[in-house]
């Protein structure tokens, strides 16, 4: 079975690495799985924008209609204090022609009442007692009932002339005053839908905004599994070919650095760089490694890094499992395997990859370099730079 296979796949601590990782060069996330449950999620997301999008749309358009009515609503208001004004002016007229009847009718009944009477005489009394006989002071008596009942008439014309008027008045001033309250609260109602157009305008044009936005995830996650899928097929084909990959020489760690060779590193160089963290003192260790299966210190120290976020991972911890070895993805944690110490891990670890991936003889062999192991040690194409990355970034 493929040690690596289940290493690659126990990345328990990779969100601790990335701030574990202090005195390390922050590494990409790792592609390595299939991205199509990105796809999907993207696909989801676009789907939800556009519902969120279409409900902005139809709470836009409400907003319009609300804002139309209440603009509607003030407009008919105001035709209204027009036209009530119109009434107050005819009912002015109305009282200034009430008033000169009033007026008239007061001239008449002084004529009636001076024609009536006999110069001289001081009451009504006297002038019927003043006839010359009975004929006249009967005569006098019926002028005088004609003249009080054209006054009283006269009167009650003058009354009702007068309370028509001051109803007609106080229906007109009351209804005026109803009107510009009306007016006021409709003007106040139309600010505030306006206002509230306003908002949910700007609401979906943010929510036409994200739309685009997942529509460009959607994109990017296409992209990226296009992409993944056309790695894997290279993986795939580097495997069936049975390709191997020959090491470059050179000073910088690279993805074809010949990982058989000495590293150069010392363990009190490493003991220097892991101090102050859960690996330290294991510099011993590492070189132990080296030195007994040819598998560079280097490469060690920066895959268990990498795996274990410098030991700080629930496997590394609690199993002594730098490298995430036995994990799978269905029980990562339970098929770990566990080791009685740091030390052991590295000495049992190093021994599989010497005999399973740098080694010619080995079944899964593509050259003795980190670019060859990612054929079949991890599905994550960039797999092998991670692990340079790491390496390149401690003396």
């Amino acid at each position: 079975m493929a040690i690596g296979v289940h290493a690659a796949r126990g990345r328990l601590a990779a969100a601790v690495f990335t701030t574990v990782l202090v005195a390390v060069s922050a590494l990409p996330a790792a592609a390595d799985t299939d991205p199509s449950g990105q796809v999907a999620q993207a696909q989801q997301a676009l789907r939800d924008a556009k519902q969120r999008a279409q409900q902005a749309d139809s709470a836009l358009g409400e907003a319009q209609q609300n804002l139309a009515g209440a603009q509607a609503k003030l407009a008919a208001l105001q035709q209204q204090i027009v036209a009530i004004d119109t009434q107050i002016a005819a009912d002015d007229a109305q009282a200034a022609t009430l008033a000169r009847q009033e007026a008239d009718d007061k001239r008449q009944l002084g004529n009636m009442l001076r024609a009536s009477y006999v110069r001289g005489m001081d009451s009504p009394l006297l002038y019927i007692i003043s006839a010359a006989d009975l004929s006249t002071a009967l005569q006098r008596q019926g002028d005088l009932g004609h003249v009080a009942d054209q006054s009283k008439q006269l009167m009650q014309r003058i009354a009702t002339a007068q309370a028509t008027v001051q109803r007609a008045r106080a229906d007109a001033v009351s209804r005026r005053t109803q009107l510009a309250a009306a007016q006021q609260q409709a003007q106040a109602t139309a600010v505030l839908v306006s206002i509230e157009e306003v908002k949910v305008q700007q609401a979906d044009v943010a929510a036409w905004n994200s739309v685009d936005a997942t529509r460009q995830q959607l994109s990017d996650a296409l992209a990226a599994k296009k992409k993944w899928e056309e790695e894997q097929a290279a993986l795939a084909a580097q495997k069936a070919q049975g390709v191997v990959f020959t090491p470059v020489a050179g000073v910088t760690f690279t993805v074809d650095t010949d990982l058989t060779q000495p590293s150069g590193e010392t363990a009190d160089r490493l003991d220097a760089f892991l101090q102050g963290t859960a690996l330290q003192g294991l510099g011993p260790s590492f070189m132990a490694a080296e030195q007994s299966y040819h598998v560079s210190a280097r490469y060690l120290l920066a895959h268990a890094i990498e795996e274990s976020a410098f030991g700080t991972s629930q496997i590394a911890q609690d199993k002594h499992n730098l490298y995430g070895y036995g994990a799978d993805d269905a029980h990562p944690y339970q098929d770990a395997y566990s080791f009685p110490s740091f030390a052991a891990c590295i000495d049992y670890v190093a021994r599989m990859v010497a005999q399973n991936y740098l080694s010619p003889g080995g079944p899964f062999f593509h050259g003795p370099t980190l670019r060859g192991m990612n054929v079949d040690y991890a599905s994550d194409p960039n797999w092998a730079e991670n692990i340079a990355r790491i390496g390149r970034s401690f003396p």
